[in-house]
């Protein structure tokens, strides 16, 4: 049995989903009900929850926890891990447009050395940026700050 729903249905479960978390019933840090559960309160397909939680994750509102679940961004958490504090810096020098559009980032090699860590912990903050939408990798190249960044 398939379900039709009507087009953008999506963009009014993100309004929603957007107003629980500003006024407070989705409260920073917390997570936010499973996908199941999405599903059945508005009653669409997985694909569609999907569509709007993700539209929350490019807006920065939740962050995605692997095997945890979705939380809502609590800004004023401390990073928790090293590759997500070298995460956090580079974000920032993002945001403060030290690094601009179109530059290359540095290696995993630069940065392990900078920080102090293994290359791996320093993949997994270029990982994290990745996923945020702020930096692309070209194979072979390196990784560069988006053209179409949001600021």
């Amino acid at each position: 049995m398939t379900r039709r729903t009507a087009w953008g249905t999506y963009t009014r479960i993100t309004a929603v989903l957007r107003q629980r978390i500003t006024d407070g019933t989705y409260a920073p840090g917390t997570r936010l009900p499973s996908e199941a559960a999405l599903c059945a309160e508005f009653n669409v397909a997985r694909n569609t929850v999907r569509r709007a939680l993700s539209a929350l994750q490019d807006e920065d509102l939740i962050t995605v926890r692997p095997g945890l679940g979705r939380f809502v961004q609590d800004r004023t958490a401390q990073p928790r891990t090293r590759s997500e504090q070298i995460a956090v810096n580079l974000r920032l020098q993002i945001e403060t447009r030290h690094f601009q559009p179109g530059d290359t980032l540095p290696s995993e090699a630069q940065l392990a050395r900078r920080y102090g860590v293994s290359r791996s912990t320093a993949r997994a903050a270029l990982i994290t940026l990745e996923a945020a939408g702020l930096v692309t990798c070209v194979h072979g190249k390196g990784r560069y700050v988006r053209q179409d960044v949001p600021r």
